[in-house]
């Protein structure tokens, strides 16, 4: 590893009670430093022992001085501070926002001066992180952003993870940007190029040298989304790039040095990955320097009305309406959903509840959820023949043309349609009264009906 210390960090003077988070490989903890000199490794004896091949029986001693500085104790696999390996010699003195590193653990030291038990998660706990965003995110968070460690972010689709991801890069300190990539978007044959360039001429096609977006992220922050869906071949030139912080372009021969950090994120079960051969497992320890979990919106239900109304102010603020809160009552339906969607699922619910409420105050009615994604259940009973003098209801899609029409519907298009239907049902096919149960004017109605190409109601 060749990483660069950035030369506005300033040595950092430690205090007794400063806590040490130990994170890698799937272990957390943290310690107080109740003293000022504490011995790692694997001996029984050692302050903080780590039971792991990768550390020698007396590994490293870190002293609280002032200055805080850690000492290898001439350690097998050596210690590495700033990206370079230390093998004894002399104590190194640790910079304010670093943190040393011991085979595939990361060790950050934190200030004193916090409430540990209230803000620091225990030993052997998830490092959960309720709210993504900057202003929000836990002290022990700003202190893993200040650091060199891999992130790894897991959560579900929509949870916030690319929020988390960008609040890490600004409270990192880092002079670059951030640059994003979403591995399940890139095409398998161009992910290599995309992610470390190619020379002109490298392969057809390539007329010009192309940076890759792992060079272009040079003094910043690279944002591995969807970490898992990489192919193997490309976890395995990632696992070199992140070990020797070096890139080669296709049909470059001299690598180009890096000073990036990575961070990556996946909805999927990596540990499961790795185990079922899947994903290297020496990359998902390489990314899986600290990992932060974010829960479901499910399971935090507090968080449901304040992300609802921001998104609300946000697109109040866009439509060019005062912004309004959100009423009892709707605050109450939407705590009640349980969100499989998440936070993107809350957005485009909102938003589409605005649209829907025609500029006046949105309420339960203007909530359309998302279709959960369940088998689906047995369709009712058909409704009785209405009486011949009532207008008959509109009919589903029954010839191709329609069918193939509704197939190329996004799925929140099909829901709109469907609504429509199903509003006109109950109406039995009456326009006026369809459009005042779906709290729109007939206009619009009308105006939907033709989009979506839903049958007219014959007499």
């Amino acid at each position: 590893m060749h990483e660069t210390v950035r030369s506005d960090h300033q040595p950092r003077a430690a205090r007794v009670g400063d806590y040490l988070l130990v994170a890698g490989k799937g272990y957390f903890a943290t310690h107080v430093l109740t003293g000022l000199e504490t011995t790692i490794g694997r001996d029984p004896s050692c302050d903080i022992v780590i039971e792991d091949d990768e550390l020698s029986r007396r590994h490293a001693v870190l002293r609280l001085g002032p200055p805080l500085t850690i000492q290898d104790l001439d350690s097998t696999n050596g210690t590495r501070v700033g990206g370079r390996p230390h093998h004894g010699g002399e104590p190194i003195e640790l910079l304010l926002g670093g943190g040393f590193e011991i085979g595939p653990f990361i060790f950050l030291v934190g200030a004193g001066d916090r409430a540990i038990a209230d803000e620091v998660p225990h030993a052997g706990a998830s490092l959960r992180v309720d709210d993504p965003s900057v202003d929000a995110v836990p002290p022990f968070v700003r202190d893993v952003a200040a650091s060199m460690a891999s992130v790894l972010i897991l959560g579900e689709t929509g949870v916030g993870k690319d929020v988390l991801a960008n609040s890490l890069h600004q409270l990192s300190r880092r002079t670059g940007e951030i640059a994003r990539i979403n591995c399940a978007a890139l095409a398998a044959p161009l992910i290599e190029s995309e992610l470390f360039g190619h020379e002109k001429g490298a392969f057809t096609g390539a007329v010009g040298a192309k940076v890759g977006l792992l060079e272009s992220a040079q003094g910043g922050t690279v944002f591995l989304d969807e970490v898992g869906e990489l192919s193997p071949s490309t976890q395995a030139k990632l696992l070199r790039a992140i070990d020797s912080r070096e890139v080669t372009r296709i049909g470059a021969v001299r690598p180009i040095p890096i000073d990036v950090r990575f961070i990556a994120a996946t909805n999927r079960d990596l540990p499961a990955e790795v185990a079922a051969k899947r994903f290297r497992a020496d990359l998902y320890f390489r990314l899986d320097g600290i990992t932060l979990v974010i829960p479901p919106l499910r399971e935090r239900p507090h968080r449901i009305v304040p992300l609802a109304q921001t998104f609300l102010a946000e697109a109040q603020r866009a439509a060019g309406r005062p912004v309004a809160p959100i009423a009892l009552d709707v605050a109450a339906a939407l705590e009640a959903h349980d969100w499989p969607g998440n936070a993107r699922e809350l957005k485009a619910v909102v938003e589409r509840a605005l649209v829907l409420a025609r500029g006046g105050a949105i309420g339960v009615q203007h909530l359309k959820f998302s279709p959960r994604a369940e088998p689906p259940e047995p369709a009712p009973p058909a409704p009785a023949p209405a009486a011949a003098s009532a207008p008959a209801a509109p009919r589903a899609p029954t010839d191709d043309g329609d069918a193939r029409f509704v197939a190329t519907l996004t799925p929140e298009q099909r829901l709109e349609r469907q609504q429509l239907i199903d509003a006109l049902e109950r109406c039995a096919g009456n326009q006026t009264r369809a459009a005042r149960d779906l709290g729109i004017s007939r206009t619009t109605l009308v105006n939907r009906i033709q989009l979506y190409r839903i049958p007219r109601p014959r007499a």
